[in-house]
């Protein structure tokens, strides 16, 4: 399937969160980087790990999630569906209980992990907190991804504080942002790719 069909199909059977076209925009870059090894934290539904999964054919997906979002039951069986097909190995924690971290360095063994996606909670210190305890894992030139980059009434009405974070990362790395109409907005960070500004961890 091309970018196209695969966000099209995420968001039509596969219970997408993601605006469609920034999903395509989002697949097309990850296409050209072929990550091996992917791990998303906050699975959802799983629409946008099998979407990774399709677009990379990676060895090896993580699903870092504790798997406790209301499904119905066409949901939750799209997601078993989603889970099977794509073979992911689940993580079903949140991601500041050291199982979770247990269970990923089992996972991974002596591998590193070359795409993250984080779509977790979207508080500052929770999206701060799961970008700097699983970055550890990531390999050098690797390639880290949120969602919900954007300032906008709505996400903040909704408690999201993605932005904060993703502003000031874009300080520090290269980056794509693929935005197309909506609220919320993808992002994508380059480990190996740092800004030109003299800057700092935060």
């Amino acid at each position: 399937m091309t970018p196209k069909q695969i966000a099209q199909k995420a968001v039509d059977e596969w219970f997408a969160y993601q605006n469609p076209f920034e999903l395509e925009m989002a697949l097309t870059a990850l296409d050209a980087i072929k990550p091996k090894v992917i791990l998303e934290i906050g699975v959802a539904h799983g629409a946008s790990l099998a979407s990774w999964s399709e677009i990379a054919k990676p060895n090896l997906t993580i699903a870092l999630d504790p798997e406790d979002i209301p499904r119905t039951p066409e949901k939750q069986a799209s997601y078993e569906i989603l889970a099977e097909t794509y073979d992911f190995k689940r993580i079903p924690y949140y991601t500041r209980n050291p199982k979770a971290h247990e269970m990923l360095a089992e996972y991974l063994g002596d591998r590193k992990v070359d795409f993250m996606f984080i779509d977790g909670a979207h508080g500052f210190d929770d999206v701060k907190h799961d970008y700097y305890s699983y970055k550890q894992y990531m390999a050098p030139n690797g390639v880290v991804g949120f969602h919900d980059i954007y300032f906008s009434e709505a996400l903040v009405d909704a408690g999201s504080q993605v932005n904060w974070l993703w502003d000031r990362l874009k300080l520090l790395y290269a980056y794509d942002e693929f935005y197309y109409h909506s609220s919320m907005g993808i992002g994508f960070i380059y480990l190996s790719a740092h800004a030109t500004l003299t800057s700092h961890e935060l």
